[in-house]
């Protein structure tokens, strides 16, 4: 169901100017900053449960949000926006001696979907580059920073909505159980693109299934 939602949405960000998706962009920006107390109560919760699973302190540490990480996530998406847009960019033109005249143009992927670990940064800096392409973003990350993700996706699905744009274009799975995961890596008919992101590991488990 969720895969479905994200293709529709694909489908909407498709044809989506570069304005528009910059004022949705500039959108999350906004919500990060004013649901600032909401994301860091939900990250103190993946704290303290990793705190009590014996997790390594520098792991911890990537995992921690405050509001100077915050201040420079909101940042980074401001930052994606003044990025050119790469959707609509001609990289070749010939014309034939028949008369017909080819374009080689950038288009968006459709859904990407991408698979990575504890870093709550990297939910919002997928979904942004996804949404800034054209493309919608179907993102599974680590369980230790679940209830933080789950936030992050509800802060800039709103975000979205207030835009006019399709709540689905940003989804984070809420089942980080390795079945789940599996499961995502089967869903060919909805995810365009599965990126793995990171170690050897994890790339394997995504090539075998």
């Amino acid at each position: 169901t969720f895969g479905l939602a994200a293709k529709e949405a694909a489908s909407f960000l498709a044809v989506a100017t570069t304005a528009e998706k910059n004022r949705a962009l500039e959108a999350i920006s906004r919500a990060i900053t004013e649901h600032k107390a909401e994301i860091l109560e939900a990250n103190r919760k993946d704290v303290e449960k990793a705190k009590e699973n014996g997790i390594r302190e520098v792991m911890i540490d990537r995992l921690m949000l405050d509001e100077n990480r915050l201040d420079s996530i909101a940042n980074a998406v401001m930052k994606v926006v003044r990025l050119p847009d790469p959707i609509g960019a001609e990289l070749s033109h010939a014309h034939l001696e028949n008369g017909l005249e080819l374009r080689k143009v950038r288009v968006p992927l459709g859904v990407i979907g991408i698979i990575y670990e504890s870093r709550p940064n990297v939910t919002v800096d997928a979904a942004v580059l996804c949404l800034k392409s054209g493309n919608a973003a179907f993102l599974r990350g680590g369980k230790e920073t679940i209830n933080s993700n789950i936030c992050l996706e509800k802060v800039m699905r709103g975000a979205l909505r207030s835009c006019g744009f399709p709540e689905s274009a940003v989804t984070v799975m809420h089942d980080t159980s390795h079945e789940a995961a599996r499961e995502m890596m089967r869903l060919r008919d909805c995810i365009d693109v599965l990126i793995p992101r990171g170690g050897a590991g994890l790339i394997k488990t995504v090539v075998e299934n």
